[in-house]
């Protein structure tokens, strides 16, 4: 087909269609108004009584619940093709406005909306348009799947023949969508080179991600099926078999939805839905055909504005997130958190598949000028640190975080770590940039830790950036421990201009933190006492560990139980003091770290996990090399795999290894004071967690 033909055949359905919807209204209003007005009063005069406002409210409810899980299949499409991660809430809203192009014929803005969105995201074309044509593909299943359950009964409406017939032939045709391989090949090629794009064939989906894709169709399109049934019982209608009912409601939706995409050129198919389902269920209905396609077109009404609502939504959230991008970008991370939280605790027990992890942490290099008593990752460099393209890829593939630690080595070392921020805010958008330091390069980490600031301002305005130099001791004794002479001079220089950079930028939060090793143990009151005066917004410390990361297995550097928790009674009083003055959410995560601080005792002391652990699940860790990691402790004897050309991080996730370490670790086969997987198995655990809210809401007054 030549352009200018296509050109011409798209203008003609489309202006045709609208001319047609039109003439429609028309002759509906100065024709079938008038003669259907004497049934309808009769109808309405004989049901009034057994009218229902819950009723329709019900079927409002079961409309909007309908429209709600309507997106997911095309997110699950999206996720099985592997294309770049989206923000599940882009996705969702972009589905919604687009769907309202289904008012224009042929559906053009709905697809070009979809496709274009898809583009702009990073994915190619040819899986743009595939993703589009499996959606329909498995729309089409699910739908013939309903129509099968409910055709038995039309024996008890008055459908005429030919009608029956067709429905029949529709289900087939659906089914063999499944089932025939050479439909969907040629589908493929017509409808993708309509869109530009030729496809000669899709790809390839497993049988559980299609039954992922068909069971959330059935379950969109079930509930708007019952919403049209509670909405013809809103309005009086009282079958004498209400079962009977329903099975012809579920063949309703999904049968007016079949006619109404062969007549694609009336927008929405409005009128013609209505006309089959007012057919289908005529027989429900005293008077007929004419009193059934009015309700129905009735409900129409309502499902517009339950469309046009989550479309509007959507709008709306999108002019706000331009007005207010850090407050948005609050509220977006808390509901992400929450969600992921709640689906953490599913995968927890087995009950659903892990979810985004919540802590993401990013070993970005092995390189480092320090020389530590406690780490000698120095002495393991490799220098094969991942580049920038695989680095992308990386954080397409995981998507949303909440907290985005960036570790090593020394993070300042790489040049490009402002562009590795970069790519984490655009796709993995945390609520936390964490960056600790050595603190030696002092103008390097200042001009990096600028660059840093002006990225997040571009591309997450809100996010937080946290830098964090080692403080292991005062004077000498850091100097000692950290292998450089000096070290602890240029601490107090980083310090200071780190202290300037943040009058410049509010979300920039400046804190030391010591690790506690048997070199500096008896030390810990002179480290706390010092560091009040260091000007920084938080101070923390975590236990040294033997970890097949750091390389010191056997180096007898942590402190044994009761010294530490000797240790965090008098850390305990010190963080107490400042939590009064703290707002409610600093007071939060203050509370988490006295919790955290218990907890390692126990561990030290039992050698177990005292709560469950979910390392693997809500956190993550990516060393330099590509390998991924439930932790750092396991490391390298718990790697679930390792990034490649055909790898990406997904794949390693939910792979069979992820599986089997994820179950060593349930089974409470390791166990380890590891501060950042704490957090969440705090949050994971209803008696910790309420535990850390009591204390986060009884701190500002003194007590715990």
């Amino acid at each position: 087909m030549s352009r200018d033909r296509g050109k011409f055949l798209h203008q003609l359905t489309t202006w045709g269609g609208l001319l047609l919807l039109i003439g429609a209204i028309f002759y509906f209003v100065l024709e079938l108004w008038p003669a259907w007005k004497p049934e309808l009063v009769q109808f309405w005069s004989s049901s009034r009584d057994s009218a229902s406002l819950p009723m329709i409210g019900l079927a409002f409810i079961s409309l909007l619940l309908g429209y709600y899980f309507a997106p997911t299949p095309w997110r699950k499409i999206l996720e099985a093709l592997k294309v770049p991660a989206i923000d599940k809430g882009e996705l969702r809203r972009n589905w919604y406005i687009t769907q309202m192009g289904q008012y224009i014929p042929g559906k053009v803005w709905m697809v070009l909306g979809r496709i274009t969105f898809l583009k702009a995201n990073g994915v190619s074309p040819v899986k743009a348009v595939s993703a589009f044509i499996l959606e329909n593909i498995y729309m089409m299943v699910a739908l013939a799947s309903m129509t099968i359950v409910a055709l038995p009964f039309l024996s008890l409406t008055s459908v005429p023949l030919p009608v029956i017939i067709a429905l029949w032939v529709s289900v087939g045709f659906g089914i063999a969508m499944l089932f025939a391989p050479s439909i969907q090949r040629k589908l493929a090629h017509k409808l993708s080179h309509r869109l530009g794009t030729d496809i000669e064939d899709l790809p390839h989906i497993s049988h559980r991600d299609q039954a992922v894709f068909i069971g959330y169709h059935i379950l969109s399109w079930s509930l708007r099926s019952m919403a049209l049934y509670f909405w013809f019982r809103g309005f009086g209608v009282r079958p004498s078999q209400p079962f009977a009912m329903v099975a012809i409601c579920l063949l309703a939706a999904p049968a007016s939805w079949f006619i109404a995409l062969a007549m694609v050129f009336i927008p929405g198919g409005i009128g013609i839905r209505e006309g089959v389902q007012g057919l289908l269920l005529s027989g429900f209905v005293p008077g007929g055909v004419q009193v059934a396609t009015v309700i129905a077109l009735g409900q129409r009404v309502m499902l517009m504005v339950v469309e046009g609502f989550y479309a509007l939504q959507g709008i709306i959230y999108g002019a706000l997130r331009k007005r207010f991008p850090a407050r948005m970008n609050h509220i977006e991370q808390i509901f992400h958190l929450a969600g992921s939280v709640f689906k953490g605790a599913l995968a927890l027990h087995g009950l659903s598949r892990p979810p985004q992890p919540i802590n993401v942490t990013f070993s970005i290099t092995r390189r480092c000028q320090s020389r530590c008593k406690t780490c000698y990752i120095w002495d393991h460099d490799t220098g094969s640190d991942l580049d920038l393209a695989t680095i992308e890829n990386l954080f397409r593939s995981i998507g949303w975080t909440y907290f985005f630690n960036v570790s090593g080595g020394e993070p300042y070392l790489r040049d490009d770590l402002p562009e590795i921020i970069r790519l984490a805010c655009r796709f993995m958008k945390p609520a936390v940039v964490h960056i600790p330091t050595n603190a030696i390069a002092c103008e390097r980490i200042e001009r990096l830790t600028r660059e840093i600031m002006v990225v997040i301002d571009e591309e997450a305005p809100g996010t937080v950036l946290s830098v964090k130099p080692s403080f292991d001791g005062v004077g000498e004794l850091h100097d000692e421990i950290r292998g450089i002479p000096g070290n602890f001079e240029k601490l107090l220089d980083t310090l200071s201009r780190l202290i300037r950079v943040r009058e410049e930028y509010s979300n920039l939060h400046v804190g030391v933190g010591t690790v506690i090793s048997r070199f500096n143990a008896d030390h810990l009151e002179e480290i706390i006492e010092y560091s009040k005066g260091l000007g920084v917004d938080t101070y923390i410390n975590e236990v040294a560990e033997e970890r097949e990361e750091f390389f010191n297995l056997g180096s007898g550097i942590t402190p044994d139980g009761d010294s530490y928790g000797h240790i965090m009674t008098i850390f305990k009083h010190s963080v107490m003091e400042k939590m009064q003055g703290m707002k409610l959410l600093a007071r939060m995560t203050t509370a988490l770290r006295i919790v955290y601080y218990d907890l390692a005792v126990r561990i030290l002391n039992e050698q177990k996990q005292v709560i469950p652990c979910a390392a693997g699940l809500l956190n993550v860790h990516v060393n330099s090399d590509g390998s991924i990691w439930p932790c750092a402790v396991l490391a390298y004897k718990g790697e679930m795999g390792r990034l490649g050309d055909e790898t990406g991080f997904m794949d390693i996730w939910r792979s069979k290894k992820a599986k089997e370490i994820r179950r060593s670790i349930r089974r409470g086969e390791c166990a380890c004071p590891l501060a950042n997987q704490a957090y969440s198995n705090i949050l994971l655990n209803p008696r910790m967690f309420i535990k850390t809210l009591w204390i986060a809401l009884r701190g500002s007054r003194g007590r715990i």
